[in-house]
C-alpha cells in the first residue's frame, strides 16, 4: 500500500481530478500495454468492479452518507452488517477473479494491478471491522455505519481510509484516461494520416462492443471528441465522467435486477408444470368451442369470458378428473392469445401460470410462492419494473448492498397489487390447484378476489375441487364442472388405449358389438374421473396380456370398485404376499418424505414467532423449500437399511453401479407399486430421478387411515423414518461429493436436509434410534468437507462452519454452530444430547463406518483413541474428525489391512449391542 502511495502518475494536461469511473473505458487501452492482448469487453467487465468497489466502500464511510442516513431513520444491525460484510466480499472476489486474466508485462500493468490490490486490502480492512462489529452493540443497532465503525476504529483511523479511497479513485481516473487516448492514438506516429489513424482504432474498438452496451459506445466515443484539435478539456471531461457514472450505475441496477429476479424464481416450477400429463389427442378442444359448451355452461362458455371483462372463471371438478391437465392445455393453446386479443386491445397482456402440488414440497403448497412465481413471470417481461415494485428493497440494496433476506407475504403481495395497478398493462393469471394450498382456503381467496375487485386489467382462471369455501366465493362467476363434459374425451381416451393393443382389435373384429360395449361400460362408470379410467384401461390391458377374452374383460371390469381409494387397495391387495410387503415399505417411505420445516420444531421463541406470523398471514418463516421427493439412489438402500452399519463399508459407487441401482429400482417401482408411484424424469436425470405419486390422490389415500391401516398391517415393526435416516446416511456414502463439483454438492446438501428433517421428526416422536445416524452422517459430513476444502496461500480461510449452517435455515440466522453437540442444543434435539450427557457414546462413536475411504486409520489404536477422547470430553464434542499431522497434511495410512479386520469385527459385536439397546 506505501508503494501505491507513493506511486508517480503522469496528469495529462489541466486533468486534476476525473471520476473513478473513468477505468470502464480506459482499461480498453491495456491491451497495447501488456504482454498479451485484453478484449475490451474484458476490460469493461474488470473496470466496473473496481469502480463499484471503491464506490460502495467511500459512499459506506463518507459523512455524507451518515448525515443523510440518520435523517432518514435508517439503522445498522447485525443483518445490515451480514449484507455489507457479503457485498464487500463478493467485490473482492470479482476482482480477484478478473486480475487472474491480466499480464504485467509494462509498467503501467503492474501500476494497474497494484492499485486494484491496494483497493482490495482496504476492502479487507472494512470486512475485518465488520467482523468485529457482529455482537458489539448491546442494542444491535447504529445511526450509521460510519457510526458503528467508531466502535472498533479511531476516527482518524477511518479518515484514512476515505483519505485513501478517494486517492485511488484520483489516480486509476488519471492513469486510465491516459491510456485510452494512448490507445485511440496507436500507430498514429508513423502514419501520413493521423485522424484516419485514430478514427481506424476508433471504429475497431467499436466494432468489439456488445450490441446494446450503448453506454459503453458513448464512453469511447468521448474519449475520441478528447483528441480532437478544438476539442475544450474541461467539457469533455465532464461529459465522460458523466458518462461513466451512468454506465456504471446502469450495469449495477441491471445486476440488481438479475438478483432480485433470480430471489423470486421457484426452481421447482417448471418441475411440476412438466409433471401434469399431456392431454391426450382431440381430447379438451371442446373448451375453446362455444357450441359445445353453451349446452353445459349456458352462454359463460370459456372463450366468451376470455373475451369479456368478467374477472374471474372458475373449473371444478371431481378429484381425479383432469383439472390440471386441462389447465395445462389452456396455458399452451395458441386460441388463448386469440381471445384475449379482443379483452385487451392494443395494451400488451403478460401471462403468468402457477400450479399448486400438495403431494409436493412446502413451497409447492404456499401461497408466498405463488406470489412469488407470479411476480418473477411478470417482472421478467418488464424488469423496469423492478425498482418501482420494491422500493423498499431496492433502497436497501443501494445503501447495503445485496441481502438474500427472506421474502415477507407482505412484501409479495403488496408488489403484486402494485404490479397489476399499472393499467397500461393487461394481466391474465391461471392459477391450477386452489383446493392443493396449504394453510386457510379463505385467505387465498380473499387474495385472489382482492386481486380482481374494481380491474378491468386482470382475468383470473382458476381450478379447485368443488369445495364450500370455494361454491360460496365463486358461485356467481362462470364456470364448468370437469364431468359434466369429459364423457367424450374419456370415451375416446379409452378406446384408443385399448386399440392400441393388437389383441383388442382382434377381439374386435370378431365381437364388435361386445367390444364397443365394454368401451362403453369403462366410460360410463369412470363419472368423469380421468384418472379411474388410466388405472383401469392399464388393468384390462394387462388382462389383455394374459389372455382374457371379452368376457374375462366384462368380469374383471365390474370387479373394480369405482372409488378411487379402494381401487388403489385393491390394486395393492392383488400383489403377492411378499410383493405386498416390499410395496408397503416403499409407499411408506415415500410419503415419510415429506416433511416440510413448518411441521418441525418450533420451540425457540424465534421460531414461535415465525409460527405465529404464519397464523397472520405473513409465511416469511417458511425459508428453505421443504424436500423434494426421494431420488431413485435414495430408495434403492431401503431394502439395506437394516444393515446400514454393516454395509456402509463398501465406500463410493461407481457411475455404473449407481445407474443400475436406479434402474433395478424403477422396475421394483413398477411390478410392486402398480403405477402408483412414477419417475418422470428418469431417462434425463437417471439415479437422481425424483420419484413422486401418479396423483394426489394416491397421497390422499395413504393419510387416510384405511390406507395408513393396510400399509402398517403389512410390515409391522417397520418405521419409514428410521428407514430414510439409514438411506440418506448409504446415499451420501455412495456419491462421495467433491466440493469443487457445483452439481454433487447440490445432491449432498439435498440429502442432507431430508436427513435433518427426518431425525427432527423422529425427535418430536421421543424416537432416540436417529442418533447414531446423526452422528455418523456428522463424522462422515465434515471428513467430506475437511478433506475437499484447500485453503489458498494467498487469503488465509477461516475454519469452515458446521455443516448444518448449509442446510437448516435456522443456523446462522439466529445462532452460531461449531459443533453437533452446539446443533443439537440450539435445535432441542434432546434425545442426542440426553445420551451424550448420560456417557451413552457407545451408540455415537462406536458405530462409525467406514464411509470415507481418505480419513486416516493409523492402526488399530485410532478408533479406541476416539472412543476414549469422547467419553471423557462429555462436556465437549467427540473427536469425531480425522487425524492430522502438525503440517496440516493427512498422515500416511499404516497396517490398512489388519486395522480393517479388527475394526470389522469389532464394529459386529457393537451392531449387536446397539440393536439390542434400541429395541429394549
Amino acid at each position: 500500500m506505501a508503494a501505491m502511495d507513493h506511486m508517480i502518475i503522469y496528469i495529462p494536461r489541466p486533468l486534476t481530478r476525473l471520476s473513478n469511473l473513468h477505468l470502464l473505458c480506459a482499461f480498453i487501452a491495456l491491451s497495447s500495454q501488456f504482454g498479451t492482448t485484453m478484449d475490451p469487453v474484458t476490460a469493461f467487465g474488470l473496470a466496473s468492479s473496481v469502480v463499484q468497489l471503491l464506490t460502495f466502500a467511500g459512499s459506506l464511510v463518507s459523512k455524507t452518507r451518515e448525515i443523510q442516513r440518520s435523517s432518514h431513520g435508517t439503522l445498522i444491525a447485525n443483518d445490515e452488517l451480514v449484507a455489507i460484510g457479503r457485498t464487500l466480499e463478493s467485490q473482492n472476489r470479482q476482482i480477484a477473479s478478473q486480475l487472474g486474466g491480466f499480464g504485467s508485462s509494462s509498467e503501467i500493468g503492474r501500476q494497474i494491478i497494484q492499485l486494484c490490490e491496494s483497493a482490495r486490502e482496504v476492502s479487507r480492512e472494512l470486512i475485518n471491522a465488520v467482523d468485529g462489529l457482529k455482537g458489539r452493540n448491546p442494542s444491535g443497532k447504529w445511526d450509521s455505519f460510519r457510526q458503528a465503525l467508531k466502535s472498533v476504529l479511531k476516527e482518524q483511523e477511518i479518515s484514512n481510509i476515505l483519505e485513501r479511497l478517494e486517492r485511488y479513485r484520483q489516480q486509476i481516473d488519471s492513469l486510465l484516461l491516459t491510456n485510452i487516448q494512448e490507445r485511440l492514438q496507436k500507430f498514429t506516429e508513423t502514419s501520413d494520416n493521423k485522424n484516419a489513424s485514430i478514427e481506424h482504432n476508433f471504429n475497431r474498438i467499436m466494432g468489439s462492443l456488445q450490441q446494446g452496451n450503448q453506454w459503453q459506445a458513448e464512453l469511447v466515443a468521448t474519449a475520441r471528441r478528447s483528441l480532437q484539435d478544438d476539442a475544450i478539456i474541461e467539457v469533455v471531461h465532464k461529459d465522460f465522467s458523466s458518462s461513466l457514472s451512468i454506465g456504471v450505475q446502469y450495469e449495477r441496477d441491471e445486476y440488481y435486477k438479475r438478483r432480485l429476479l433470480q430471489s423470486l424464481k421457484f426452481p421447482e416450477l417448471k418441475e411440476r408444470y412438466e409433471g401434469i400429463s399431456v392431454a391426450h389427442q382431440r381430447t379438451f378442444e371442446w373448451i375453446f368451442n362455444e357450441d359445445e359448451l353453451q349446452g353445459a355452461c349456458g352462454s359463460d362458455t370459456f372463450s366468451t369470458w376470455l373475451m369479456s371483462n368478467n374477472p374471474l372463471y372458475w373449473i371444478t371438478g371431481k378429484p381425479g378428473s383432469g383439472k390440471s391437465t386441462l389447465a395445462k392445455y389452456i396455458s399452451t393453446d395458441r386460441r388463448l392469445n386469440r381471445n384475449l386479443k379482443v379483452w385487451r386491445g392494443d395494451k400488451p397482456v403478460h401471462i403468468g401460470r402457477f400450479f399448486f402440488w400438495n403431494s409436493g414440497s412446502a413451497l409447492q403448497m404456499s401461497k408466498i410462492v405463488l406470489m412469488r412465481s407470479l411476480l418473477y413471470q411478470t417482472l421478467s417481461d418488464c424488469p423496469d419494473m423492478v425498482s418501482r415494485t420494491f422500493a423498499d428493497r431496492w433502497e436497501y440494496q443501494e445503501v447495503f448492498g445485496y441481502s438474500d433476506r427472506d421474502w415477507s407475504w407482505s412484501e409479495l403481495s403488496n408488489g403484486l397489487f402494485s404490479v397489476v395497478s399499472d393499467e397500461s398493462k393487461m394481466f391474465f393469471f391461471l392459477i391450477d390447484g386452489l383446493d392443493e394450498c396449504g394453510g386457510d382456503s379463505r385467505d387465498l381467496v380473499n387474495v385472489l378476489l382482492k386481486m380482481v375487485s374494481n380491474r378491468k386489467n386482470v382475468k383470473l382462471c382458476v381450478s379447485s375441487r368443488p369445495w364450500l369455501v370455494f361454491e360460496d366465493a365463486f358461485r356467481s362467476r362462470p364456470s364448468l364442472q370437469m364431468q359434466d363434459l369429459s364423457f367424450e374425451d374419456i370415451r375416446r381416451f379409452s378406446s384408443d388405449r385399448l386399440r392400441e393393443n393388437f389383441v383388442f382389435l382382434q377381439l374386435q373384429e370378431l365381437n364388435e358389438g361386445q367390444a364397443n360395449f365394454l368401451i362403453q361400460q369403462v366410460t360410463q362408470k369412470a363419472s368423469g374421473v380421468f384418472l379411474w379410467v388410466v388405472l383401469v384401461v392399464k388393468s384390462l390391458l394387462e388382462g389383455l396380456r394374459d389372455g382374457d377374452t371379452i368376457e374375462d374383460l366384462q368380469a374383471r371390469l365390474i370387479q373394480i370398485p369405482e372409488d378411487l381409494g379402494e381401487l388403489f387397495k385393491k390394486m395393492l391387495q392383488e400383489l403377492q404376499p411378499e410383493y405386498l410387503e416390499q410395496a408397503s415399505r416403499i409407499l411408506q417411505t415415500v410419503r415419510a418424505s415429506y416433511l416440510p420445516w413448518s411441521e418441525l420444531s418450533m420451540q425457540t421463541s424465534s421460531l414461535r414467532k415465525s409460527a405465529k406470523k404464519a397464523e397472520d398471514g405473513d409465511t416469511t418463516f417458511i425459508t428453505v423449500d421443504g424436500p423434494s421427493p426421494l431420488s431413485l439412489l435414495t430408495l434403492s438402500f431401503i431394502e439395506d437399511s437394516s444393515g446400514a452399519i454393516i454395509r456402509a463399508s463398501s465406500g463410493p459407487m461407481v457411475e455404473e453401479e449407481q445407474n443400475f441401482r436406479a434402474e433395478q429400482t424403477r422396475r421394483r417401482l413398477q411390478s410392486r407399486c402398480k403405477g402408483l408411484l412414477e419417475v418422470p424424469n428418469y431417462k434425463n436425470d437417471g439415479p437422481n430421478a425424483r420419484v413422486q405419486f401418479l396423483h394426489r390422490t394416491v397421497k390422499d389415500f395413504l393419510d387416510e387411515n384405511r390406507g395408513r391401516y393396510f400399509l402398517t398391517s403389512t410390515s409391522r415393526g417397520f418405521d419409514p423414518h428410521v428407514a430414510l435416516c439409514s438411506s440418506f446416511l448409504l446415499h451420501t456414502n455412495a456419491i462421495h461429493p467433491h466440493e469443487e463439483d457445483g452439481m454433487s454438492m447440490g445432491l449432498f446438501s439435498d440429502v442432507l436436509v431430508q436427513f435433518l428433517m427426518q431425525c427432527h421428526w423422529l425427535e418430536k416422536a421421543h424416537n432416540s434410534q436417529y442418533v447414531p445416524y446423526l452422528a455418523e452422517m456428522d463424522r462422515f459430513t465434515r471428513a467430506i468437507l475437511s478433506d475437499t476444502h484447500t485453503p489458498t496461500h494467498q487469503d488465509s480461510e477461516p475454519p469452515l462452519p458446521h455443516w448444518t449452517k448449509r442446510v437448516d435455515p435456522y443456523v446462522g440466522r439466529y445462532c452460531q454452530v461449531s459443533t453437533l453437540l452446539d446443533y443439537a442444543k440450539a435445535r432441542f434435539l434432546s434425545q442426542y444430547i440426553q445420551a451424550r450427557t448420560n456417557q451413552d457414546l457407545e451408540l455415537l462413536t462406536s458405530t462409525r463406518l467406514e464411509t470415507h475411504p481418505s480419513c486416516p486409520t493409523e492402526g488399530v489404536p485410532y478408533m479406541v483413541e476416539v472412543e476414549r477422547n469422547s467419553v471423557h470430553e462429555v462436556g465437549g464434542e467427540p473427536n469425531l474428525t480425522t487425524t492430522h499431522s502438525s503440517n496440516g497434511e493427512i498422515p500416511t495410512e499404516v497396517g490398512r489391512s489388519t486395522a480393517n479386520q479388527l475394526r470389522q469385527a469389532s464394529r459386529l459385536k457393537v451392531v449387536g449391542r446397539l440393536i439390542s439397546k434400541l429395541c429394549s
